[in-house]
């Protein structure tokens, strides 16, 4: 592999293989896609396809029940880095994370549960129980 392209993460990649989806809040447009690889504070995803990189994504993993928040450190093709700085366990309590966009809520319900769910409007949840990446 050439030097350009080297492993650049300072914490130890996990390998995977689980479902996920991109959002982007400046569009509103959900795209699945696969996590290949992950890290304390970034991850590898492939996508079909990639039209405009907006500089805020909401990464919703199913696997670990979680939306973290980024943006792309590079892409390729139809394979995209991303760096976090906002992590956020979701519960089943039907209580929306108060850090969390209602939008990025609504998919995460959607994707969890199908897209014939029905999506309502909730509460927020007062506890903070999030992380954040300087």
């Amino acid at each position: 592999m050439p030097e350009q392209y080297a492993d650049r993460r300072a914490e130890p990649r996990q390998a995977r293989n689980d479902k996920g989806a991109l959002l982007f809040l400046s569009s509103r447009e959900i795209i699945t896609c696969r996590i290949l690889d992950s890290s304390a504070s970034g991850a590898r995803v492939a996508l079909n396809h990639m039209d405009i990189v907006p500089a805020e994504i909401w990464l919703i993993d199913l696997a670990t029940i979680s939306v973290k928040r980024g943006s792309a450190a590079w892409t390729a093709g139809t394979r995209m880095g991303l760096k976090f700085n906002f992590i956020q366990k979701m519960t089943d309590d039907s209580r929306r994370p108060a850090k969390v966009p209602q939008e990025v809520y609504d998919a995460w319900l959607r994707l969890k549960n199908g897209p014939e769910a029905p999506v309502k409007k909730t509460p927020e949840t007062p506890e903070d129980n999030a992380v954040y990446f300087d």
